[in-house]
């Protein structure tokens, strides 16, 4: 069966284009034919044969395309790159919900600077960007105040103390060289901030550099917060990989479901253990 030939990244591809073929056109081959790490991203390549049609699949993100109409892998990368960059520009507003969720206050002051920006034309409308990007720093500095990994502070800053705030905010998700990075991001960006707003002169050019200053800047605390939250991803016990996958299967004989990570790098496997929230009848 096609399961034995498979690992368990294929078998993600293999899963994700029959959710999206018709039952009479499911996968029969699965290959992967390149990779390609192109502006730090990796794209796998995988050729897909199904019953009746055949298909490109290419990650980061993951999409398909018809090989009738990109008959050659390297046009349908191209055009994936290109997709891909577009929906960036369209989606810049937009933050993987995990790490929303730890800067939400933050990220819609945000966005009310891409909507400004949105709209700018005079050098006027470019200063009230930095004046909004400055102002979704704040609202990140005041949300965390009180965080439990915080701990307590025994001097605080005033509320309005953006780099203050971040600074200790610094101290308790970093160490040593990302320590040193992030606490510099801060200085920077809030500088970057402050100057706009004050820039008579300010062009379309200075205002987008501030957006994605900032924008970087709340995405990276996003992401520490969350895994200051949630921990360190695991590893496989056999090799070291993070490469660790979660594998479901139904066991029709007892009528319940189990699950178990495998690992793709060395084909390390975890014991299979029940799901009890998925139990059939349930």
């Amino acid at each position: 069966m096609i399961d034995d030939v498979l690992g368990p990244e294929a078998r993600a591809i293999r899963d994700y284009v029959n959710l999206e073929s018709p039952d009479d056109d499911q996968v029969t081959l699965v290959q992967r034919v390149r990779s390609h790490r192109i502006l730090g991203r990796t794209h796998d390549v995988f050729d897909v044969h199904c019953t009746e049609t055949r298909w490109w699949v290419i990650t980061e993100p993951t999409n398909l395309y018809l090989q009738t109409d990109f008959p050659d892998a390297e046009q349908a990368l191209i055009f994936h790159i290109g997709l891909g960059t577009f929906l960036a520009e369209r989606m810049r507003g937009d933050m993987e919900k995990g790490q929303e969720e730890h800067v939400s206050a933050a990220w819609r002051r945000f966005r009310d600077a891409l909507e400004t920006m949105n709209e700018a034309s005079e050098a006027e409308d470019f200063q009230s960007v930095g004046i909004k990007c400055r102002d979704s720093l704040i609202a990140l500095a005041k949300s965390h105040q009180s965080a439990p990994w915080l701990g307590e502070v025994l001097d605080p800053p005033k509320a309005a103390d953006f780099k203050g705030w971040a600074n200790i905010f610094a101290d308790s998700l970093t160490d040593g060289r990302l320590r040193r990075y992030l606490k510099a991001l801060v200085d920077k960006t809030w500088d970057l901030t402050v100057w706009l707003q004050h820039d008579s002169n300010a062009t379309a050019m200075d205002a987008d550099l501030v957006l994605e200053a900032t924008s970087h800047l709340i995405a990276t605390f996003g992401k520490l917060i969350r895994r200051q939250e949630v921990g360190e991803p695991d590893r496989c016990p056999r090799c070291d990989s993070y490469r660790l996958h979660n594998e479901i299967q139904h066991d029709a004989e007892r009528e319940a479901y189990k699950e178990s990570n495998v690992c793709a790098g060395c084909a390390w496997r975890s014991e299979w253990i029940d799901i009890p929230e998925l139990v059939d009848g349930e």
